[in-house]
């Protein structure tokens, strides 16, 4: 009897692969281990175990795996069954999940470069077969996964590697922005066998090594220094130190330590709950008892958080794990120094802008550590967790937490959800503007719904004011972007030490430049679209393909240097509040001024600490962040996020400018908003500034029951692009037909969206809309198979077809 392996590959590949397994393999072997597999001709890659069976594959001769890479599973069972899941939801492949959710570093490739770090080794001890790669790698510099196959044995060849790997002897060419390797600290103590008196004859004519190496020898008080502390305490140059450790009278030892540690402080306990917020605290833990899911209903600043931390400490009592989840890479920057003070080494840290090492070491403690606590952002929900009873998703109502490109495009609280059932977990959602579905889902009775409707120390919530941006021109009251009455309140609130937030939903400094001779307008050459001007580096940028050009102040068409700078970014905003106020300093957070990983932290540490007085940025601003210090906020224009082609327009518009908002009189007294508008007086308009949720999520509802619009209906996307408009027309008519013979009406399309051409590929969407009652799964079977039948027409094969389930979620 023949012994097979069901193997998932990292790849958009709809199948799974069968490989043979000699009967020690088979029996040693279970789902979620890592094996490398050829794949291809000359290829191997890291495949993971889906199951083992003794079914001979038909259609295929099965190849034999290369090698086991773990001793233990590397993904959990139920970590698999989530992948699935995932998979079948969002009707795309299990391996381009697997891809997805597994950090680069797991998953090991024939192509990937070998490449030496070290020249010298003698500090490390090292076994033979990893010496004789060290040595090849000197002569060669650089090797492959394949010619590493071909001179080491398959048992020996991963151990090699995780040993060169974990000293950071070698690195890989295919992570070369960001290389695995341990953190090491380097401590430095004496060479015990050393005396003074031979000290002396050692060190004659070198008096800074001498009084280093003797004031050690005779005060052994402490045994182990850094290079930073002998430095500053003997005043001396780290080329003395580095000589000390060459003669051998200082010995230089390294540690690998855990690089998601931080510093932790003495920790203190959670702080006391208000009477509103233990009542509904109370209330959530009753809610549990019959509902796996929440929603926390409580306005902006009523102290959320607080909440989160007593379940967090109740659960982490009980040595379980809890999820942590938020829509913002920029929101984990403030909750680590909180959650820090409360639970100190328990709490790790998991997002993109983490390097690939962390990610990776994150992965593995999560893997064999319960009583932790993971702070992160989409990502996080991959995770190998083992004792999970909690998952927070705070702001779930955030777009964020919807995953766009590449596939799966997944909606991290949707899924949290589902995570939470596989691991007979509670879930808590959070918001002070819940998105209508869950809001409905908790009305439904389908959810527990706990409201909170006082701030934490009873502080009002901001007043609202409406300034109507056509009677300012009329009356020639606008300076600039900036009506007068904004500009008066800012000049106070910057006079009364306080500080001012300003929201503009748009990055850059203007969305096109136009030439006032011909009227042409600079468009990117691979998009549909304008080209941003972005004033700090003097370009013209596309934010959809990267495409830039330098601003060469003349018209492409007419020559003419008539050009006007049309539209308003941040950048702009930024420019001319520095004007305005030059004696105050302005920054502003946007996706281009946060680009470094660290960048989010200073930026939002700074202005806690007041080292500037005015932050301008887009929607990041938005997503639950805490400044005490802020007493005004200014919306620029807010017409621009009621009047977008989205069925979801004013819920947005309401739950941006609430949250927007909610940044100010966070601390003592009430803050101030004045939102500037062309359409005071607009439905939307009117309840935002009356902070009335429940007048706009019930307007909604009624249009939305009155249009099929979800959480009435489950829509599916179709996305066809191609680089031929015409072949793309005749695909999607072909593909809108087949969908409307099986479901009739509930079709729409094809049509071009509000980009018709992204990275020189013109865009069809067709969108399928089906109603709440029927089976979502059968839908789902139907649209595959007329995929498939797409992709087996020859004329049609060149355009690319890509699905998107609950798109606007």
């Amino acid at each position: 009897m023949m012994n097979f392996i069901e193997v998932i590959i990292p790849l958009p590949i709809k199948s799974t692969f069968t490989y043979t397994v000699n009967e020690s393999e088979f029996n040693f072997l279970e789902p979620g281990f890592r094996v490398m597999v050829p794949f291809g001709k000359s290829k191997f890659i890291t495949g993971v175990v889906l199951n083992k069976h003794n079914q001979v594959p038909i259609s295929y001769e099965p190849k034999e795996i290369e090698f086991i890479i773990d001793d233990e599973p590397c993904i959990t069972s139920n970590q698999l069954i989530f992948f699935k899941w995932i998979s079948e939801y969002y009707m795309t492949s299990i391996g381009q999940v697997i891809k997805i959710a597994l950090p680069k570093l797991l998953l090991l490739k024939s192509e990937s470069e070998i490449l030496l770090l070290k020249n010298d080794i003698s500090e490390f001890n090292i076994s033979n077969d990893s010496m004789l790669l060290f040595n090849l790698l000197m002569v060669s510099k650089k090797l492959t996964y394949k010619d590493l196959i071909l001179k080491f044995e398959k048992s020996k060849l991963n151990k090699v590697l995780n040993e060169l790997l974990t000293y950071s002897i070698i690195t890989l060419k295919e992570e070369v922005y960001d290389y695995f390797k341990p953190k090491l600290i380097n401590s430095i103590s004496i060479n015990e066998s050393i005396d003074l008196e031979s000290l002396k004859n050692k060190l004659i004519g070198k008096r800074s090594q001498l009084i280093v190496a003797k004031d050690l020898i005779l005060n052994k008080n402490k045994l182990k220094f850094t290079y930073n502390e002998l430095i500053k305490k003997y005043g001396v140059s780290r080329e003395t130190i580095n000589n000390l450790i060459k003669a051998k009278i200082l010995i230089k030892s390294s540690q690998i330590i855990n690089r998601t540690q931080f510093e932790i402080e003495e920790l203190v306990k959670p702080k006391k709950l208000s009477d509103h917020q233990n009542n509904a605290l109370l209330e959530i833990e009753s809610s549990f008892i019959d509902k796996n899911v929440s929603l926390l209903h409580g306005v902006t600043s009523s102290g959320k958080t607080e909440i989160y931390v007593n379940l967090i400490e109740k659960e982490l009592s009980k040595n379980n794990q809890v999820l942590y989840l938020v829509p913002e890479i920029a929101l984990t920057t403030q909750l680590i120094v909180r959650l820090k003070k409360y639970f100190g080494e328990k709490l790790l840290v998991y997002h993109s802008k983490y390097s690939l090492d962390q990610r990776t070491e994150i992965w593995k403690i999560v893997l064999k550590n319960p009583g932790k606590i993971i702070l992160g952002a989409r990502s996080s929900i991959f995770l190998p967790y083992n004792q999970l009873s909690l998952v927070i998703v705070d702001e779930e109502h955030e777009n964020a937490f919807k995953q766009f490109n590449p596939a799966p495009r997944y909606n991290a609280r949707d899924c949290a959800i589902y995570l939470g059932m596989i691991y007979n977990a509670k879930t808590l959602l959070g918001s002070a503007t819940p998105s209508i579905e869950s809001y409905y889902n908790a009305i439904s009775n389908k959810y527990g719904l706990i409201k909170l409707n006082k701030r934490y120390k009873g502080i009002e919530l901001p007043e609202i004011f409406l300034k109507d941006l056509k009677e300012s021109t009329v009356k020639s009251k606008m300076i600039g972007s900036f009506s007068e009455n904004l500009l008066v309140n800012i000049k106070s609130t910057l006079e009364n030490k306080k500080q001012v937030i300003i929201f503009q939903n748009r990055r850059g400094y203007s969305p096109y430049q136009e030439c006032e001779s011909c009227g042409y307008v600079f468009e990117c050459k691979n998009c549909d679209v304008a080209l941003t001007y972005h004033r700090v580096s003097d370009e013209l940028k596309c934010h959809h393909c990267g495409y830039c050009v330098s601003n060469e102040n003349k018209c492409n068409k007419c020559s003419s240097n008539s050009l006007v700078k049309k539209g308003l970014g941040t950048q702009k905003i930024v420019e001319e509040l520095r004007e305005y106020f030059p004696d105050y300093r302005v920054e502003r957070m946007d996706q281009d001024s946060t680009k470094n990983k660290n960048s989010f932290f200073k930026l939002i540490n700074d202005f806690e600490e007041n080292k500037f007085q005015i932050l301008v940025g887009t929607q990041m601003l938005s997503k639950g962040l805490d400044f005490k210090n802020v007493e005004l906020v200014g919306v620029i224009n807010a017409d621009n996020l009621i009047y977008f082609p989205d069925f979801r327009s004013q819920e947005k518009c309401f739950q941006l400018i609430q949250q927007v908002a909610g940044r100010s009189g966070r601390d003592k007294s009430q803050g101030k908003v004045i939102v500037q508008t062309f359409n005071p007086k607009h439905s939307i308009m009117m309840k935002i500034k009356k902070n009335d949720y429940l007048g706009m999520f019930n307007e909604q509802l009624k249009e939305r029951h009155m249009f099929d619009y979800p959480p009435y209906t489950r829509i599916i996307k179709v996305i066809l692009k191609n680089k031929n408009k015409e072949t793309l027309k005749a695909g999607a008519v072909w593909f809108f037909r087949s969908l409307k013979t099986r479901f009739e009406n509930k079709v729409y399309g094809p049509e071009f969206p509000l980009i018709p051409r992204i990275q020189n590929r013109y865009i069809n969407v067709i969108q399928i809309k089906i109603p709440i009652n029927e089976n979502l799964l059968k839908s789902k079977k139907i649209i595959l198979k007329i995929v498939s039948s797409f992709e087996s027409i020859s004329k049609f094969r060149s355009i690319q077809i890509s699905i998107d389930v609950d798109p606007y979620n």
